[in-house]
């Protein structure tokens, strides 16, 4: 995804912690790859370290962690392995998600891993001392908590996330409709609340923030919540209505029956919701987030200044997308993926620019149509009387029956200022629409995606049996 040397050291690491030495790096699991994360170690031992996890069928899921061969080769040899395997463990279901502990006040001791599926899961990673394969240290994936709601029965976590202030919050999102707050030092729940009217797929502590969470569901919203006062939330987003074939329609899934560009007949349509899947905040400016809905080929920016409707559209995929990811060290730049095997890339400064010189124009010209309006009112008071016209700027323009010809073209100056300010405003409540800057062709479908939180120029993806790690 990008050119130049194919050599990248980091300066004063050992060789155990150099980065990868070409543009693509591959890792083959034996199990199909669903849950990928970075570990957040800057040190030899987890500068570029990541676990995975398996999607299998059975009750025989793997959770691997894997880590960089510093006798990885520099050519590009797509069949041959540069990650090497030195940790392994089992869980009975797939894990819906992963993460490293987060690095607050400096390296966590132990490194823990937590996951998601069944229940929460916390894993102590610690090195045993032997040698194994690729020049690699082995290590052990010890289970130090498992967490559920009920002794008896989990309702399946479907996400979660790490405080970033306080490492000993973790928030998690269920299938029963509640998000729960753990502290993992005590393995107890801090705080349980129904946080949507129907199951939640993603939960995540807004940047920067010990207390405020936002969450997607399958109601289609996205909502926001403050531990110090739950009593209160705010819906920030709802997805537009979506139409979906009748399940009478005999020519369902043909598309030829449907003449190009027409659209498919309204008589033949059920209208709904459609469920946020995932939901990504921004990691520097926490007035934005990413979503995404059930198979939506686009990625909508939401503004918590502006709560309603996206702000930015993100169009370039030609299939369901199945991650989105904001840069850890860009405020302006995401990557996504999906069904149609392709990894993109975003940069929605421009837009965004574009958009706040947009609402300057919006204020700046409902301020003047008030002005003008009330203007032109004064002038018609004057004469022999009027009609009045709403504005809707919160004055009355007044149409004079015999008016001098100063007050008729002060009300027209009026109407028209009016007409102009409606239509800056009507510019500002329209998404823009952005295009990718970069764009990767994988051989299947991407499930998943990391971005290295301390060499951001990496992005790892999962397909398939195979992780991918590619430079930009």
């Amino acid at each position: 995804m990008s050119s130049g040397s194919p050599y990248y050291s980091v300066t004063g690491m050992t060789p155990d912690a150099l980065s990868p030495r070409k543009e693509i790096c591959n890792y083959f699991s034996a199990y199909p790859v669903y849950s990928l994360a970075w570990s957040r170690r800057d040190d030899q031992n987890g500068m570029f370290r990541m676990a995975l996890s398996s999607f299998l069928e059975e009750p025989q899921n793997r959770v691997q962690v894997i880590q960089l061969s510093p006798q990885h080769d520099p050519a590009h040899t797509p069949e041959r392995p540069d990650f090497g395997l030195v940790a392994e463990t089992t869980t009975d279901y797939p894990l819906t998600k992963l993460l490293w502990q987060p690095m607050a006040g400096g390296f966590a001791q132990p490194d823990l891993l937590a996951g998601a599926g069944d229940s929460l899961r916390i894993w102590e990673c610690e090195q045993t001392g032997e040698m194994g394969d690729m020049g690699l240290h082995k290590s052990n994936l010890r289970q130090r908590a498992k967490m559920a709601t009920r002794a008896d029965y989990s309702a399946p976590v479907t996400s979660f996330d790490w405080n970033q202030i306080d490492p000993r919050l973790i928030i998690t999102s269920s299938i029963d409709t509640t998000c729960t707050v753990w502290d993992i030092e005590t393995q107890q729940a801090k705080t349980q609340l129904i946080a949507h009217d129907r199951e939640v797929f993603d939960v995540s502590f807004v940047s920067n923030s010990q207390d405020v969470f936002v969450s997607a569901g399958a109601d289609g919203s996205i909502r926001m919540f403050d531990l110090r006062a739950l009593e209160h939330s705010t819906i920030l987003y709802e997805a537009p209505a979506a139409v979906a074939p009748s399940s009478s329609d005999p020519n369902i899934g043909d598309l030829s029956y449907y003449p190009e560009n027409s659209g498919i007949p309204s008589a033949r349509l059920a209208s709904f919701t459609p469920p946020l899947l995932r939901l990504s905040c921004n990691a520097i400016d926490p007035s934005y987030i990413a979503t995404f809905a059930l198979d939506s080929h686009t990625v909508n920016i939401i503004d918590i200044r502006n709560p309603g409707s996206a702000v930015v559209n993100l169009v370039g995929h030609q299939g369901p997308i199945h991650a989105v990811s904001w840069s850890p060290t860009s405020p302006s730049q995401l990557c996504s993926a999906g069904a149609d095997s392709r990894v993109l890339v975003w940069d929605i400064h421009q837009a965004l620019a574009t958009r706040q010189h947009q609402q300057r124009q919006a204020m700046a010209a409902a301020a003047q149509a008030k002005q003008l309006s009330r203007l032109a009112t004064a002038a018609v008071d004057k004469s022999s009387g009027g009609t009045a016209v709403t504005t809707g700027f919160g004055d009355d323009v007044h149409s004079p029956k015999s008016a001098t010809s100063t007050s008729g073209i002060q009300t027209s100056n009026a109407i028209q200022a009016v007409a102009q300010a409606a239509a800056a405003q009507a510019l500002t409540l329209n998404p823009t629409n952005v295009a990718p800057s970069l764009t990767y062709a994988a051989r299947l479908p991407v499930n998943s995606l990391a971005w290295h939180n301390n060499s951001p120029e990496w992005i790892s993806i999962g397909f398939g049996n195979t992780v991918q790690t590619l430079r930009l």
